[in-house]
């Protein structure tokens, strides 16, 4: 009490002076305020904790759980927008909770206030003592005797003011009951798996992506793919493309193999029995494959392979997940990108010189003759230099490329691979051959800047003419297989190549007969077994056409002595030798037919000719049987066609039937007063095939006429031909050429021009009469005009024929007196021979 008095006297003494608040109060009120500060400053950081802490383990959870049940980590972008909304929260936290409420002003009215609110036994005193004693307050009416009482009341409640009654400790409580747990599983999680609290930080504070631990463990191989190349030889190889940033740029249209391993229980993981593999392309079409286990395991790991959907036949770009058990690769993107293509190829030629024959020398060895477009099926000639220029849809890298013929050579090294150059803006591209000779197929395999092939090789087939050997061909007109020493042997030649002909030459080969070659081996002294052929070469002009004439004359042969021993017994070959202006190897040269003669003398040539004659007498024989046949054939055609023709008013009156026809005339009118035919028209059938039966002997006769004429042509040619050889080879006289020219020759040939083809025309007119649909045309009448006409010239060449025949047997007749006249002229010389052998042998025996 008596401390209690002494401080109310003493407060009155102040209060008597200056009115002031008494430092008890005073320092009550301060430490309230500095309480009031650190509760916001504890409310504050426990609210930050507890929002941190929530969040890590929240983000933890659905970071984590996801992958224990096979699902993924959160991604990054989540993560961040996590950290983003912590970052936010706790930035308001600190300006709104903390720094907000540490600025307020706390005035000492309102935690006197405060104070009474919680102790109401104050009774309002210390207010009134805080209010009163303010220094900027005034106009208050009091007592200062009562405010005195009043601040002394105040000054002796101090005591017992507890300031745990002031605040409200709910909600720090609340928020240590929220964070010491969780603060408490953050430090147990750190002691017992500081690697996992680690990634759970390093994750959450985006420090770290490493995925969590899972029980299969997936890694990324990369994708197989096959190397394409241009030599179709190689066995095709593969390459692994790795990724790179998840990403890889694969051709369009290229099927490739993706390969991912997995770790085993060597590593500590499970092997997953199933692994798969969903994708989305651009377009947005989705799908999902299985991957396949290959192979045993290896360095702990399993491999796995997916060969089919997306990587099958790539089309677009896709983004692809891949599951096993609870590991995941995600977003590996393969792009697929338009590989380079051949869009435009050009060929460039340039002749070989043995076809450069007219080339002025004026432009440049290595200038093209001729630049086109290639085409399927083209060809050069063999030799050419081939120029291959391509156009690419993109920029080059490389061009690989291959050729399956042999003899390419490079322009540049002899026996090297040609190279491809590619042009400076990498859009073209050349590959260059030289005498190209084989057929060649030309692989080509672009590939772009960055690697990026072509999924199938271009191929060309450059296909060669090859020079071909000439041809040559040889006739002798009026030469047989046998000739006389004498004769003259006119030969036209003909050469012909597809670039053509540089020489042709003729070659006459003359072997003597062995007693030839033996008489002159004795006369020079020398012992001669077998007679060495003699050769004689002349090289005739070549037209345009590749034709040349030239004639061996055997008797002005022998005589300035370019050709010995033509003599009987010895024989003469001829050919021809063709050469061409191929100089790629060696030279293009051809021997044609080689043309056997046997030289016979004179007389023993006018016995084969007399054979001949007989052989076309023979044949004249059989031709005019022939022609006979056919004269009888027409007159039996004449009887049944006038059968088939014949009309009612003609039978009636055949008084106007032809006087030189009685017979066949007396037959119509038979056959017209036969009751029957008034029946004709009820029987068109049977009418019908005997005009049938009748156009069928017309046409067998008009084939006979065909075959008559031709047979006679022929005799005609033969003995055109029998003719000529007697001229070349200088036989016979003048007489005996002109009796068989003007009296077998001419005479047949004038039958063979003019009777026989109108013979064939009549045969035809008949036929024409018969089938005539107009009764007028088709009558009993014309068809006697044209049968009649008909026999009249069969019996013309007949005439002729006969007359030609009997000329053939006069002049069978001079010749068996002509045969018999050299018969006694050579019994004369040999007996001549014998005698004069006889007189040498006796001579010899007067010497004995």
């Amino acid at each position: 009490m008596g401390t209690t008095e002494t401080r109310t006297n003493r407060i009155g003494n102040r209060m008597g002076r200056t009115e002031s608040l008494d430092p008890g109060l005073r320092d009550l009120l301060s430490r309230l305020r500095e309480r009031v500060r650190r509760y916001i400053v504890w409310d504050s950081l426990l609210a930050i904790a507890a929002l941190v802490l929530v969040v890590f383990w929240v983000a933890l959870a659905v970071d984590y759980l996801p992958v224990r049940i096979g699902g993924s980590e959160m991604p990054r972008s989540a993560r961040a927008v996590v950290l983003f909304a912590v970052a936010v929260l706790v930035v308001l936290i600190l300006a709104k909770w903390l720094w907000g409420r540490l600025n307020r002003e706390l005035p000492d009215d309102s935690l006197a206030l405060l104070i009474e609110r919680h102790h109401p036994s104050l009774g309002g005193r210390l207010v009134t003592a805080v209010q009163l004693t303010q220094e900027n307050r005034s106009h208050d009416s009091h007592s200062p005797v009562l405010l005195q009482h009043v601040h002394q009341e105040a000054a002796a409640a101090v005591d017992q003011v507890e300031f745990g009654r002031v605040f409200r400790w709910e909600p720090i409580r609340r928020k240590l009951m929220l964070v010491i747990p969780l603060l408490l599983a953050a430090l147990v999680m750190a002691i017992a798996s500081p690697q996992t609290f680690a990634r759970a930080v390093g994750r959450l504070s985006l420090f770290s992506d490493s995925p969590w631990p899972r029980k299969a463990e997936l890694e990324m191989i990369g994708v197989e793919s096959p190397i394409i190349t241009a030599d179709a030889t190689e066995e095709v190889g593969t390459e692994l493309l790795t990724f790179e940033d998840k990403t890889l740029r694969l051709a369009r249209g290229s099927s490739t193999t993706l390969r991912i391993r997995a770790a085993t229980e060597e590593l500590g993981h499970t092997v997953p029995e199933i692994c798969t593999v969903s994708y989305v392309d651009d377009s947005g079409n989705r799908g999902q494959s299985n991957l396949r286990r290959v192979g045993r395991i290896q360095d702990g790991y399993q491999s796995f392979v997916l060969d089919g959907p997306p990587l099958a036949s790539l089309a677009e770009s896709v983004t692809m997940t891949i599951r096993g058990l609870d590991d995941r690769l995600l977003d590996y993107r393969i792009e697929a990108v338009d590989p380079p293509a051949i869009a435009d190829m050009e060929l460039a030629i340039r002749y070989p010189d043995y076809l450069r024959i007219f080339d002025a020398g004026g432009a440049s060895p290595d200038a093209a003759d001729q630049i086109l477009k290639y085409q399927a099926g083209f060809r050069i000639r063999e030799g050419s230099s081939l120029t291959l220029r391509g156009t690419s849809s993109k920029p080059l890298g490389a061009v690989d490329v291959a050729t399956t013929s042999e003899g390419v050579r490079d322009e540049s090294t002899d026996g090297a691979e040609p190279v491809v150059k590619i042009a400076d803006d990498r859009m073209s591209f050349e590959w260059s051959v030289s005498d190209l000779r084989d057929p060649t197929s030309v692989r080509l395999v672009p590939k772009d800047e960055t690697g990026i092939s072509a999924q199938a090789s271009y191929r060309y087939f450059i296909g060669v003419v090859r020079d071909q050997v000439p041809e040559t061909s040889m006739t002798m007109k009026g030469i047989g297989s046998s000739i006389t020493p004498i004769a003259m042997l006119p030969i036209q030649a003909t050469a012909k190549d597809d670039y053509g002909v540089e020489s042709l030459s003729l070659t006459m080969a003359v072997r003597a007969s062995e007693e030839t070659a033996e008489d002159a081996g004795n006369t020079s002294g020398e012992a001669t077994t077998s007679a060495e052929p003699q050769q004689h070469t002349v090289l005739p002009e070549l037209d345009r056409d590749g034709n040349a004439a030239w004639t061996f004359d055997l008797r002005d042969l022998s005589d300035d002595g370019t050709v010995n021993g033509l003599a009987p017994g010895a024989s003469v070959q001829i050919f021809t030798t063709a050469k061409d202006r191929f100089d790629l190897g060696e030279p293009h040269s051809i021997r044609g037919e080689v043309v056997r003669l046997q030289v016979v003398t004179p007389e023993t040539l006018l016995a084969t000719l007399e054979r001949r004659e007989l052989e076309f007498r023979s044949r004249l024989e059989q031709a005019i049987d022939e022609t006979q046949r056919l004269r009888q054939s027409l007159a039996a055609v004449q009887n049944d066609a006038l059968d088939v023709l014949q009309t009612p008013d003609e039978a009636e009156s055949p008084e106007e039937s032809d006087s030189d026809s009685d017979d066949e005339s007396d037959g119509d009118e038979s056959s017209g007063d036969d009751p029957a035919d008034d029946d004709t028209a009820d029987d068109g059938e049977e009418d019908v095939r005997a005009r049938q039966r009748v156009q069928l002997r017309i046409r067998q006769s008009e084939l006979q006429a065909t075959k008559s004429t031709e047979e006679l042509a022929g005799i005609v040619v033969g003995l055109e031909d029998l003719l000529l050889e007697m001229v070349q080879n200088r036989v016979d006289s003048v007489d005996r050429r002109e009796r068989l020219e003007n009296g077998v020759r001419n005479p047949l040939s004038t039958v063979v021009t003019e009777p026989l083809p109108r013979l064939q025309r009549q045969i035809t007119s008949m036929e024409r009469v018969l089938m005539a649909e107009d009764p007028a045309e088709s009558s009993g009448g014309k068809m006697t005009e044209a049968a009649t006409a008909a026999i009249a010239t069969t019996d013309e060449v007949l005439l002729s024929l006969n007359a030609v025949l009997e000329k053939m047997l006069d002049l069978e007749s001079f010749n068996e007196i002509l045969d018999l006249v050299r018969g006694l002229i050579s019994d004369q010389e040999e007996l001549i021979e014998e005698t004069e052998e006889t007189r040498n042998q006796q001579v010899q025996d007067l010497f004995k």
